[in-house]
C-alpha cells in the first residue's frame, strides 16, 4: 500500500490517539467527580458517546477511502469468515475466562456494609440501572464495539504494523501501542481499570492480527460492553 503512512497519517494519530482522548478524559474525570448520573444524565451520556465515536470513526474512513486504499488492509470483510481460527478461539476463550474471573472477583470485592447499587455509583456510575435505559445504552455498546474498533484496531494496528513501516518480525508496537493509547483513554475509571483495559486490548489485537477479520473484534468488543451494562442491572435486581 503506497505512501502509509504518510504526514496525513501521523496527524490523525497524535489527534485521536493522543489528543481528543486525553481531552476526553480529563472531561469525563470531571464529570464523574461533579455529575450525579440520574437516569436521564446516563442517557446522554450514551447519545453524547455514541454520536463523538461516529464522527471519529467518520474522519478515519472518509480518509481511508479518499486516499483509495483497499479495505482489506484493516481486513475489512463481508463475512465471519477467519484466518487461523483454531488460535483465534483459543484467544478467544483465553480472554473470556479472564473478563469472567474479573467480573467474579470484582462482585467478591464489595466492601462489607456496601450495597451493589454504591459499589456501582463508586466505579462506574454510567452503567445502566433501569430496563427503559437499555435502547441508548445499546446504542453505545454498538458504537464502542464498532467505531473503537475501526479507530483502535483497524486504524491505529495498521498503523503500527511493521510491514507498513520497513520493519520485519513480530509486530510486537502494532499489539503495546495501540492498547497504551486505548487504556489511557479510560483513565478517568481509575487505574485499576486502565490495567484490565491495556490487558483486553492487548488481546483483541492480537485476535485482529491472526483473524484478519474486523468484524470479530467489533462482535466481541460490543458483547462485552453489554454484558457489562446487563450484569449491573442483574446484580441491582438480585
Amino acid at each position: 500500500m503506497a505512501e502509509f503512512p504518510n504526514l496525513f497519517d501521523h496527524v490523525l494519530v497524535w489527534i485521536f490517539g493522543l489528543i481528543i482522548p486525553f481531552m476526553s478524559g480529563v472531561q469525563s474525570r470531571q464529570g464523574l467527580d461533579q455529575i450525579t448520573f440520574t437516569e436521564s444524565v446516563r442517557r446522554r451520556f450514551y447519545l453524547a458517546n455514541s454520536f463523538f465515536l461516529a464522527m471519529a470513526a467518520s474522519v478515519i474512513l472518509i480518509t481511508w477511502w479518499w486516499q483509495d486504499r483497499p479495505w482489506s488492509a484493516m481486513y475489512f470483510k463481508s463475512s465471519f469468515s477467519i484466518q487461523n481460527p483454531g488460535w483465534t478461539l483459543a484467544i478467544v476463550a483465553l480472554l473470556s475466562l479472564l473478563y469472567l474471573s474479573d467480573i467474579l472477583h470484582s462482585i467478591k470485592q464489595v466492601k462489607k456494609g456496601q450495597s451493589i447499587e454504591q459499589a456501582l455509583d463508586e466505579g462506574t456510575p454510567f452503567l445502566p440501572r433501569y430496563p427503559r435505559e437499555l435502547p441508548a445504552y445499546l446504542l453505545m455498546c454498538l458504537s464502542a464495539g464498532v467505531f473503537e474498533e475501526i479507530i483502535y484496531r483497524g486504524y491505529l494496528v495498521t498503523y503500527f504494523r511493521p510491514e507498513y513501516n520497513h520493519d520485519t518480525g513480530l509486530p510486537f508496537l502494532a499489539v503495546c501501542a495501540p492498547a497504551v493509547l486505548f487504556s489511557l483513554a479510560h483513565y478517568y475509571q481509575g487505574w485499576q481499570a486502565v490495567i484490565k483495559i491495556f490487558l483486553l486490548s492487548v488481546l483483541l489485537a492480537i485476535i485482529f492480527l491472526v483473524s484478519q477479520n474486523i468484524l470479530v473484534v467489533m462482535l466481541i468488543h460490543t458483547s462485552i460492553d453489554l454484558l457489562g451494562g446487563l450484569l449491573a442491572m442483574k446484580l441491582l435486581r438480585d
